[in-house]
């Protein structure tokens, strides 16, 4: 127990024992939250708990211990060691929030499967599972494979070592270690193992290949996605798609009068084109207008910043100033033998008025603050305002252009009406099937259909136009309101700073007026 554990360097602090009391004892040592390296072995623990106020920790030693599960570890986000050899664990769990792990020991327990650590796919560097239950190459390795930034792997005292292919299949799969089982392998069982293996690793390379490229294409996509969001783009990339999926009567015109044919909807290609053509231009236009906003947040938050700081140094100067007499007169009465006498006591309620002196200035101080702050979000509202105006007025001149290409469209389509009905009257429209012809027929039918095929595109462009246009006032909002959010806040938290420490000076200053 007064021994230090020479694994931990001298700066880390040394905490040992794993109950409640143990810890309260150890508190006045050392400030738990700030503990790098902490040492619970030997300590015949059953259950991993009692570990929340350990905050900092990047090494933690559980070793030799009766622990059958891993768990309660979730809050250790900063851990890069961690010991759970000589236990009784069954499965690798419990590890999906230590994305920081290196090195993780579980030497000596009963664990059957190499499993649950995804979350260490890019980190871990050393596993130690020797003297465990690994039976089979399979069990010990398949999920082993996307660890390349494993160096040092230990199996040894499982049953899968001593298959005859062990080494090999190790070195086949994972041929990025420099160690295995405590030996640096050599270039000629590398070479072995590579060639011994070449058709099933080729097959794995070309599955991993694959499965990066579809990653790859996934995050890519994704990226895509997230930024369309973030320019307010949502539903104009596919716009034109969109028109003609929420068109009730495309699919009765759309081969008109056949499927080689399609004369009444041909013009849609050219309106396809020259939407995207200009959909490109606008997302261009979009993009750089949130570009705008950003560097406008930005620079308010970097002049709110300057501001902060100076009047923080301002207020550390006046507390710092009172500190000092504070400290000059409590000495003052602490080297009174005759305690606190009536000249003390002059200058302890001095000190009392001071304190009130410094809790006016600061709340002043703050108070001008606020004014200050809520001058600057007003401005920022104001600025950002304009740019967003400016995006409005991209939107409108884009959906008054889209609407355009449909007039367009819509004119072409009507004189395809007009030929073909005309063709139909003089019985030259020999092309068209018998469906079509009685579609075509009943004039009523097929010229309702015409104009709901027309107004359900302007409803499509209109409805897009006047979401994108309420999503740029909606944003504008939520940003002001979440810097008006924050400067409440702020407010309220430095006036409780303010309020807690004139208490505490207050109670000082009066505990030795009161032992007068």
């Amino acid at each position: 127990m007064g021994t230090t554990d020479p694994r931990f360097p001298p700066s880390h602090p040394q905490i040992r024992g794993l109950t409640e009391e143990s810890i309260a004892a150890k508190r006045a040592a050392t400030e738990l939250r700030d503990a790098l390296a902490v040492s619970y072995s030997f300590k015949n623990i059953c259950k991993i708990e009692y570990l929340g106020a350990f905050e900092k920790l990047t090494k933690l030693q559980l070793d030799n211990n009766f622990i059958p599960k891993i768990q309660n570890l979730d809050h250790l986000v900063h851990l890069e060691t961690l010991d759970l050899s000589f236990n009784r664990i069954t499965k690798i769990e419990g590890l999906d929030a230590l994305t920081k792990l290196k090195d993780l020991s579980l030497f000596n327990n009963a664990i059957e499967k190499v499993e649950g650590m995804d979350a260490q796919v890019k980190t871990l560097e050393h596993l130690s599972l020797g003297n465990n239950k690994l039976e089979s190459l399979k069990d010990a390795f398949a999920g082993l494979r996307p660890f390349h930034g494993l160096r040092i792997l230990t199996l040894q005292g499982n049953a899968v070592h001593e298959d005859p292919d062990y080494k090999l299949y190790a070195l086949g799969r994972l041929p990025w270690l420099k160690y295995l089982d405590h030996r640096r392998p050599r270039k000629e069982e590398l070479d072995k193992a590579r060639d011994l293996y070449v058709d099933e690793i080729l097959e794995i390379e070309d599955r991993e290949n694959d499965q990066r490229l579809k990653a790859e294409d996934a995050a890519k996509e994704e990226a895509k996605k997230q930024k369309i969001e973030a320019s307010n783009l949502s539903g104009v990339p596919d716009l034109f798609e969109r028109m003609l999926l929420e068109d009730p009567e495309y699919e009765k015109l759309r081969y008109i009068p056949n499927e080689e044919n399609p004369e009444l909807c041909g013009g849609l290609e050219l309106f396809k084109d020259k939407y995207q053509q200009r959909c490109e231009t606008f997302t261009e236009l979009m993009d750089d207008q949130l570009e705008r906003k950003k560097n406008e947040r930005a620079e308010w938050q970097a002049v709110v910043d300057a501001e902060l700081r100076k009047k923080d140094e301002e207020a550390r100067v006046w507390v710092e100033e009172f500190e000092t007499l504070k400290k000059h007169a409590l000495r003052e009465c602490d080297r009174s033998d005759a305690g606190v006498t009536p000249e003390l006591e002059l200058s302890l309620k001095d000190l009392l008025a001071e304190s009130e002196t410094l809790y006016n200035k600061l709340m002043a101080q703050e108070q001008w603050t606020v004014i200050v702050i809520d001058d600057l979000v007003t401005n920022f509202d104001l600025q950002l305002g304009e740019i967003v105006d400016e995006s409005k007025k991209h939107v409108m001149d884009y959906f008054e252009y889209a609407r355009g290409l449909e007039e367009t469209y819509f004119d072409g389509f009507n004189e395809a009406v007009g030929s073909v009905l005309m063709r139909l009257g003089q019985d030259e429209l020999e092309e068209a099937d018998e469906t079509v012809k009685d579609f075509l027929g009943d004039k009523d039918r097929f010229m309702n259909s015409c104009q709901n095929h027309h107004d359900s595109h302007v409803n499509t462009v209109d409805t897009a136009e006047e979401t994108m246009s309420k999503e740029e006032k909606r944003r504008h909002e939520a940003e002001v309101e979440t810097l008006r959010e924050w400067q409440q806040t702020r407010n309220r938290a430095r006036i409780s700073e303010m309020l807690a420490m004139r208490t505490r000076h207050r109670e000082a200053i009066e505990e030795y007026l009161d032992t007068e």
